[in-house]
């Protein structure tokens, strides 16, 4: 007997379909769990993570619905690292739920390589259940082939994510990078950018620096702050301005890739070698007695620069990643090589750097002089102001009827951009008034409860984080700097010292007043 954990939204047909597996697979002798079956009382977020890891099976719902879930995205994170230690003992079997486009960029990093069932109205549901059924009792793959490693998105189906996402105003946790971009289909080039985007000071101070040559720009903001959205509007204008740019996000590099420098420095020689097509290959120039950096510094300067008639930019996102890595001050000291070559080596003034983060480098980083985060320009992403939201709330229809309105839901969500492009979604969406919002706004299975629940989830695992945040809505200070700043990275509190610091927004405080 095999014990599964169905992963899925609660909304139509997804429910129906989760419901219909259930029945199926326990009487077939398999133990299923949904989390319509937790108790009242029970710590959710805690019982949701030890069932899945007590589970040898993950089905997760792929619908226009779940896509857009923070929650899903946290339960496949975690299923995706079981199965990476267990291998073959924990499988993870997606059903798309009549929903063919490709996955957003995030999911599709966990789950493109793995073979899907698909359920449309016209499959009956035992048709998906046998296919589950095969999978899990005789190892069978599930019908629908894997996308290659090698293999590009289809711009068909990101115009099928575009719209039942951005197209329609409903907010990705994660930007997709496609989106911002030029796709050729048979009707046509169409391009594929949010009607719903916000411009703000930091777009404007972007778009000004990668049309200089040499710059290096620092890109700071917390969690759905749209670092990624602006970075990849960037990597848009410099193709539209002819440049050569390469976009690379540090957060879907594989563990592989990050056991040493010289592995990670191999594989960005390797994405840039594919991303330009450069002449020279990397294993044509990485001499082992010279070391990562001088390897990876001579393949960009020779094969890159040196043959490149327009500036080059390179957009490093979520470099976050590489704070707890025992080589990062080696990486980042070589990042700050790139910058100061440009003093002597001509050919580097064609580079152009935007570095992306959202946790304070300092705490991590023993020489900050020796890394790129005190040169070039400092951009920090704020939260909307009253302008953008206005702005925002005529794009999606005019919902909050009054300028009152508009500032009572800053006031709930904080000007945060994702709270306010989900607000002004669902207020558009299910007819609600912003009094409506409010009284919902809290509850676990409301417009908000998805997003909260992913906060509740991390920090069920980061008890001494928590209890500094506890300390916050008592007091509003907490005794760890460490803490407040992990805490600031992530989006949940505001302030400018561990000494005066709040929460984020109504939202939050409301919530976490009543569920810590």
């Amino acid at each position: 007997m095999r014990k599964c954990f169905i992963s899925y939204r609660h909304v139509k047909p997804d429910e129906d379909l989760a419901h219909f597996l259930e029945k199926f697979l326990n009487q077939n002798g398999h133990k299923v769990f949904v989390d319509t079956q937790i108790l009242v009382g029970t710590k959710w977020a805690k019982e949701i993570e030890k069932q899945i890891k007590s589970s040898d099976s993950f089905i997760i719902l792929l619908s226009k619905d779940s896509i857009r879930s923070d929650m899903v995205r946290q339960e496949v994170v975690l299923a995706h690292t079981l199965s990476q230690e267990r291998g073959e003992q924990f499988i993870i079997l997606p059903i798309r739920v009549d929903f063919k486009g490709e996955l957003p960029y995030d999911l599709g990093a966990y789950l493109d390589s793995i073979q899907y069932a698909l359920w449309t109205h016209s499959t009956t549901p035992d048709t998906i259940a046998g296919q589950i059924l095969a999978a899990m009792e005789k190892h069978e793959f599930l019908p629908i082939k894997r996308k290659a490693n090698d293999e590009s998105a289809s711009t068909e189906g990101i115009k099928d994510l575009y719209e039942v996402t951005d197209g329609i105003g409903a907010p990705l946790p994660a930007a997709d990078p496609r989106f911002a971009t030029w796709v050729e289909l048979e009707t046509g080039i169409v391009r594929l950018d949010s009607p719903f985007y916000a411009k703000r000071q930091a777009d404007e101070d972007v778009m000004n620096q990668i049309r200089k040559t040499g710059s290096t720009t620092i890109l700071k903001g917390s969690r759905q702050m749209g670092k990624s959205s602006l970075l990849a509007r960037a990597h848009a204008e410099a193709k539209n301005l002819q440049m050569h740019s390469c976009y690379l996000d540090f957060q879907f590099i594989d563990k592989s890739h990050l056991t040493s420098l010289d592995t990670l420095f191999r594989y960005l020689a390797h994405k840039i070698c594919r991303e330009f097509k450069t002449a020279l290959k990397p294993d044509e120039c990485w001499d082992t007695f010279l070391g990562a950096k001088d390897n990876l510094t001579d393949f960009i300067g020779v094969a890159l620069l040196k043959e490149a008639g327009a500036p080059v930019l390179l957009l490093l996102d979520e470099v976050d990643r590489l704070f707890d890595c025992p080589f990062r001050d080696d990486f980042f000291a070589t990042i700050r090589g790139w910058h100061n070559l440009r003093a002597t080596e001509e050919s580097w003034n064609k580079l152009n750097l935007v570095i992306a983060h959202s946790t304070e480098p300092y705490l991590w980083i023993q020489d900050i002089n020796q890394s790129p985060f005190n040169v070039g320009l400092p951009v920090q992403l704020e939260d909307f102001d009253f302008h953008q939201v206005s702005e925002l709330n005529s794009k999606h229809g005019d919902p909050l009827k009054t300028d009152d309105e508009i500032k009572e839901s800053m006031d709930l969500t904080g000007g945060q951009p994702f709270l306010v492009r989900l607000a002004l979604y669902m207020l558009k969406k299910d007819n609600y008034s912003i009094s409506q919002l409010k009284k919902v706004a809290t509850d676990d299975r409301g417009p908000f409860g998805d997003h909260l629940r992913r906060f509740a989830w991390r920090l069920q695992a980061e008890k001494e984080v928590k209890k500094s945040l506890q300390q916050i809505l008592d007091k509003g200070a907490c005794d760890k700097e460490e803490h407040f700043l992990r805490l600031r990275a992530g989006g949940l509190v505001k302030g400018e010292t561990r000494h005066d610091v709040h929460m984020r927004c109504q939202l939050y405080y409301d919530y976490f007043k009543e569920h810590l």
